[in-house]
């Protein structure tokens, strides 16, 4: 394929992006038709949730992995790459390969009638037929948004996990827990285990056993720590399969939070985040050493609920503001996020305002080298990717080593 090739058929998927996203079936379900049905040459465990989906997912993988299953693994959105969206045995497959299958959802939407994916469809459907040519033994797919109608529903899964049930996209999911928790609940299949966390919330629990009544399988932890609870999640799981819980070191790097070392002089942690509860759950877990906020975030309404979540780290003696450049919706302006801050946080936290997010991190690194103080990153997934790439290119590092989520299986 020439470079040539390679533009036209990267610029025929980024076109999709300004497309938006849709609900409903109908269209991928058509093209999988036209496809030749690659989806039903492997199982899969669907994966659905508020917070924590792509954590179980990578457990899951790291597992099965371990127990010498091939496993492929789709996740959204990505950091740096698109082909991250797609990984087999633990790595994002070849650009050259995601290219190929590019072309092939390209040609089967131009057939007489032409349709017209979304850019979601489309990385899930490359992913299916990745996972398919590869001859996985299982795929883990985790949902884009919700889960009744999320393209992602038409996976061929035996088995139904769901993460944590909390408020997020209440526009389109609706705007109570239980609304919600009905839509994720639409991955559900008759007949199919469907795993979910306990929910404190009766209701929420209420959605879950009228669903799902004699297959639903109920999992409550103890554990405080998010990565530990997605861990002992994967390990109940797994034991449902046949799976040995034996975990493979995980790399799930941005996603849970992550030592990162932009500066061997300085302890950094980054942790993307998108909604009160994964501000909370990360802010917890935060020691009580004097620390500089690095924070951008996309559009999302209710922002001093969300930012309130880091009045209770009375740590935090600097906070840098920036902005970020990619997602479906648009960078929440660095000078509303300043105000938003200094209504929320005590009057002593200095709040700086730098635009670009590399001089932003530059600037944490010089504030803490001179104060002797810890940076927590987080907020956008894209400002997470946006650090990585820096990181990568400064130190010409290998892509595929960063984004490897776990060491490939042993084979004979």
């Amino acid at each position: 394929m020439t470079s040539h090739d390679e533009t036209k058929i990267r610029s025929w998927l980024t076109s999709r992006i300004g497309t938006g996203m849709r609900l409903g079936l109908e269209t991928c379900d058509e093209l999988l038709y036209r496809l030749g049905r690659p989806e039903k040459n492997f199982p899969c465990i669907h994966v659905a949730g508020s917070n924590g989906k792509g954590t179980l997912c990578a457990n899951l993988s790291s597992i099965g992995t371990k127990n010498g299953e091939l496993i492929g693994v789709f996740t959204s959105p990505h950091l740096i790459n698109i082909e991250e969206r797609t990984r087999i045995d633990g790595i994002p497959i070849k650009s050259n390969v995601y290219d190929k299958y590019l072309y092939q959802i390209k040609s089967a939407a131009e057939k007489n009638p032409e349709i017209f994916p979304t850019y979601f469809e489309i990385t899930f459907l490359v992913s299916i037929l990745a996972f398919s040519e590869a001859r996985v033994d299982r795929a883990i797919i985790e949902t884009g948004l919700g889960g009744r109608l999320d393209a992602s529903r038409l996976c061929n899964a035996d088995l139904c996990a769901i993460t944590t049930i909390s408020k997020e996209h209440t526009e389109i999911l609706g705007n109570s827990l239980e609304k919600i928790a009905r839509e994720k609940s639409g991955i559900y299949r008759k007949g199919v285990p469907l795993f979910c966390m306990y929910n404190e919330n009766k209701k929420v629990r209420d959605v879950f056993e009228e669903v799902a009544g004699s297959d639903l399988r109920w999992f409550k932890s103890k554990k405080s720590k998010s990565f530990d609870i997605s861990s002992e999640y994967a390990s109940l799981i797994s034991k449902s399969l046949g799976w040995k819980p034996h975990f493979s070191e995980l790399n799930w790097i941005g996603r849970t939070e992550t030592n990162f070392p932009w500066s061997s002089e300085v302890k950094s942690k980054i942790s993307a985040a998108h909604n009160s509860e994964s501000f909370q759950n990360d802010i917890s877990q935060l020691n009580s050493n004097k620390k500089i906020l690095l924070i951008g975030m996309s559009r999302k309404s209710n922002l001093r609920t969300h930012l309130s979540a880091f009045n209770s780290h009375k740590n935090f003696e600097s906070v840098i503001v920036t902005e970020v450049s990619a997602g479906r919706n648009p960078t929440i302006p660095a000078d509303e996020l300043e105000n938003e801050f200094s209504k929320v946080l005590d009057s002593h936290v200095k709040i700086y305002k730098i635009i670009n997010p590399i001089e932003a991190m530059d600037f944490a690194i010089k504030i803490a080298l001179k104060e002797g103080y810890e940076i927590f990153i987080t907020g956008s997934i894209y400002l997470i990717g946006e650090l990585l790439s820096e990181y990568i290119d400064r130190n010409s590092l290998n892509f595929d080593d960063i984004m490897k989520i776990h060491p490939p299986r042993e084979t004979e």
